[in-house]
């Protein structure tokens, strides 16, 4: 069995300004989930280490495991990987298997100072590769650091995913509801309150004189699902 619960730390002032839509995040809670690994937290942070190390300690304190997204490069606004040192209390060095890798591909008169930036790992943390990329991700102490690039951070994210959950995964069912919320709200309390082994939330899609929306059972117990998913069958039945 891997980590059972998670948190995603998503890096990059370009999300903060709206410049940049996060996909990461939604990825990495779908691969979770279908995992049967409870993702408790997503924090978004700016590019900056103080903020960013303090974020790994309160969500590594939180969950078993953590992964972040974002702020591995070569530019100056690229300081995941010196957070995470900073968050572990260890020095950034060279990676010389990625190093040797870069020398290879670009040549030694090609391997400047910012491309080097790309090898420094936390002291002690083991590299994190993939399909896409030969520079390395981070793992150290439970925490998964991986690039903002989607198609770099999905491939990474499958490196590491074994790592995480690995039991059943949940059930989730849903059910379409013509009604407004305010109709079947404290029906739905009700439920939730009867069947704590459930997660019961209302979803509406649309208000006004059309009302309709779905109401979603997630839990680890498919016949439990089921069970409930008969109450409130029943339920909005009876709003008809």
């Amino acid at each position: 069995m891997g980590h059972a619960t998670a948190a995603v730390l998503v890096i990059g002032d370009e999300i903060l300004s709206g410049r940049t839509r996060d996909a990461n995040a939604h990825l990495a809670a779908q691969r979770l989930f279908a995992r049967g690994c409870k993702l408790l937290e997503i924090a978004i942070v700016p590019d900056e280490v103080d903020v960013i190390a303090a974020s790994i300690r309160r969500l590594r304190a939180r969950a078993d495991g953590v992964i972040t997204s974002g702020g591995i490069g070569p530019t100056h606004d690229d300081v995941t990987m010196q957070a995470l040192a900073e968050a572990f209390g260890v020095p950034l060095v060279e990676h010389a298997e990625t190093i040797a890798r870069m020398r290879a591909h670009y040549g030694e008169g090609w391997l400047t100072p910012a491309r080097r930036r790309m090898a420094r790992l936390p002291k002690g943390a083991q590299p994190i590769l993939c399909a896409r990329t030969f520079i390395p991700g981070a793992a150290i102490g439970g925490v998964y650091a991986l690039a903002g690039v989607p198609e770099i951070f999905a491939s990474q994210l499958e490196a590491i995913l074994s790592e995480f959950g690995g039991g059943a995964s949940f059930v989730r069912e849903e059910i379409e509801v013509q009604a407004p919320e305010s109709a079947f709200a404290e029906a739905l309390a009700a439920l939730q309150a009867r069947h704590p082994e459930v997660k019961i939330g209302s979803y509406p899609r649309r208000c006004g004189a059309r009302p309709c929306g779905s109401i979603v059972i997630t839990g680890e117990d498919p016949e439990q699902v089921a069970r409930v998913r008969a109450e409130i069958e029943k339920m909005v039945q009876s709003l008809a």
